[in-house]
């Protein structure tokens, strides 16, 4: 078979280590390229199983503490510094989490709380603020049981109920835009929506059945959105939250520098109410968009953790650097197609987008497919670290799984740059006259197999006669124009990095009239949600979430590539440990757990 990698990834990466010597400036380590080859070393040599989450219809009380041990004294050791600084890429800067999505969740994790919590090592749902959990018998209503005593920061109160209503009501408002938000269009309107049963019971009154409120009450869903905030601050204006929010978690807001960072401190409390004693004092997080100076940083020492593309991770390595990994392999990246709207009389199906139209439509979505190489991607990208995803969102250990995907793959989706020629042309593309398409390539430093990824497809698209434009954009800008179906995203599309929870959760997003995602609808798949919605059968979910996959597999819905745990990189001298699952929306968290070195 044909690589088209080899000699451009050894330029860029020559080019990238150029950049890092400039950003680093005299008094940095100097960073030399002694041989220009491509590091063949893999940073993960053993994949970790992914444990198997199914969001299903409960019906009794789920656990019930929340509690965690105390910390024990004797392992606490003393940090080697007070403040810990984390070197990553640029985000929506703001105080309010109802008005952004992920990634900006780092701006809050480590103050604020969600009903649910993820087990940093298995991905499994736990108490965090809520006790225990139980739906009614067709799931249309859901029960969380709230920790008595937890305090909100600077003396504003015990957490209660109230709390927790009004800070649902946040994404209500015209100024949220969360994805959060999109959910609780299905919530019962006004006070039926949501029930305050006494300040430590409260329960959410949906129009229909759902499996998803766990899902949606926990940490890492869409972003982390639904924290819980202080009903006492919300109703002096929230104004307030800009010069300092108020939450329950181990660390306080210390306040920001607009374009430069983020920092937090412990709380005046001391331990935090679960128990937790964090081994730093303090925690920044500054905003570096380019991955040179970000490696840069930890070289001299001006940070302690990075986010790092693979190939710097290696250089980072050799200078003896610490790779940090997610305990489950739960990320996934996926190349979403813009215009895919198959529902019969969808006002905003374009038969003109040339991937879209009904005569040469899926010839060319099938040519995008098989020409790509993914094996030799996921050694390039990953260093060999991860596994083809066969079905966006569809891993093999979650409910809706299809085997045959796998029967299939290799004829339907296995690389071979010949048939997928062969098919551009039968659809009346060539080299010599290429089909144009735009992918609107967000940044964002802990996701940077997005953009080698992005920047492989001109490789193995150009061939076969795909002019591939790329374009930089926000993330904002991007979420905005697939939530609204406007035409900017019928040029193209959209490289993303998400993580595994439920596939219900997943592919509703990605796959439903009133989704997140919208980049993929069909009568198929709105008959397969009309029945979801009716039934709280597991083996009728199953088979149902199944159809929605059979339909999107078959009908080359978008470009699927693998599955890979987040990592990243940090110096040894000060950092020990780093247990965190990679699921709170596909980033790190968990800073509780972050580990000093001894």
């Amino acid at each position: 078979m044909r690589s088209y990698l080899s000699i451009s990834w050894v330029i860029g990466a020559l080019a990238i280590l150029s950049l890092i010597a400039v950003a680093c400036g005299a008094a940095a380590p100097e960073v030399i390229v002694e041989e220009k080859v491509v590091v063949e070393e893999k940073i993960v040599e053993v994949e970790k199983e992914v444990l198997k989450e199914v969001e299903k219809t409960v019906f009794q009380e789920v656990v019930v503490t929340a509690t965690p041990i105390p910390v024990d004294p004797a392992e606490q050791v003393t940090a080697k510094v007070d403040r810990v600084i984390y070197a990553f890429g640029e985000v929506i800067e703001t105080n309010r989490n109802w008005t952004v999505g992920r990634p900006s969740y780092y701006q809050f994790d480590p103050w604020a709380e969600t009903l649910l919590d993820l087990e940093a090592t298995t991905n499994a749902r736990i108490p965090r603020i809520a006790t225990s959990w139980e739906s009614n018998e067709d799931a249309s209503s859901w029960t969380f049981h709230l920790q008595e005593g937890i305090p909100f920061h600077d003396g504003y109160g015990e957490l209660t109920s109230a709390d927790v209503k009004a800070s649902l009501e946040l994404h209500q408002t015209d100024e949220a835009t969360s994805s959060f938000k999109q959910f609780l269009k299905e919530l019962k309107a006004g006070d039926d929506g949501v029930t305050v049963i006494d300040d430590h019971t409260i329960t959410f009154n949906m129009e229909g059945s759902t499996t998803l409120w766990p899902a949606m009450a926990s940490r890492g869903f869409g972003g982390g959105e639904f924290l819980i905030l202080s009903k006492k601050q919300i109703d002096e204006g929230v104004e307030s939250f800009d010069e300092k929010p108020l939450g329950t978690g181990p660390y306080e807001y210390g306040g920001r520098d607009t374009g430069e960072g983020i920092w937090f401190e412990l709380s005046d409390e001391g331990d935090h109410w679960r128990g937790e004693r964090p081994d730093f004092k303090e925690i920044e997080i500054k905003w570096v968009r380019e991955d040179a100076t970000r490696l840069a940083m930890l070289l001299v020492g001006e940070s302690h953790i990075s986010s790092l593309s693979r190939e710097l991770q290696f250089e980072a390595m050799k200078r003896g650097m610490i790779t940090l990994e997610a305990q489950v392999p739960t990320n996934y990246l996926t190349l979403f197609l813009g215009g895919m709207y198959f529902s019969d009389g969808d006002p905003d199906y374009d038969p003109t987008v040339p991937w879209v139209s009904p005569d040469k439509g899926l010839l060319i979505r099938q040519a995008m497919n098989k020409a790509i190489d993914r094996d030799e991607l996921i050694d390039f990208i990953l260093k060999g670290a991860g596994m083809t995803m066969y079905n966006t969102a569809f891993h093999p250990t979650l409910e809706g799984y299809n085997p045959e995907w796998e029967e299939k793959w290799d004829d339907m989706y296995g690389f071979d740059p010949d048939a997928a020629k062969a098919l551009m042309a039968e659809a009346g593309y060539s080299p010599d006259n290429p089909m144009e398409f735009t992918i609107w390539n967000y940044v964002s430093s802990d996701e940077p197999e997005t953009a080698v990824m992005v920047e492989a497809l001109i490789n193995y698209w150009q061939p076969i006669g795909i002019d591939l434009k790329i374009v930089d954009s926000e993330w904002g800008t991007v979420r905005s124009a697939y939530r609204e179906k406007n035409d900017m995203i019928k040029e193209g599309g959209w490289g993303n990095v998400i993580t595994m929870r439920s596939v219900v959760d997943r592919v509703r997003a990605w796959a439903y009239p009133n989704g997140t995602g919208r980049n993929y609808e069909s009568d198929a798949i709105n008959e397969a949600w009309a029945g979801i919605a009716e039934t709280t059968d597991p083996d009728e979910i199953d088979r149902l979430v199944q159809q929605v996959g059979d339909d999107r597999f078959d009908n080359f819905a978008d470009i699927p590539f693998f599955w890979f745990a987040l990592q990243v990189t940090a110096n040894p001298e000060v950092i020990e440990s780093w247990t965190f699952p990679g699921t709170a929306s596909s980033k790190t968290s968990h800073w509780n757990n972050l580990k000093a070195a001894r």
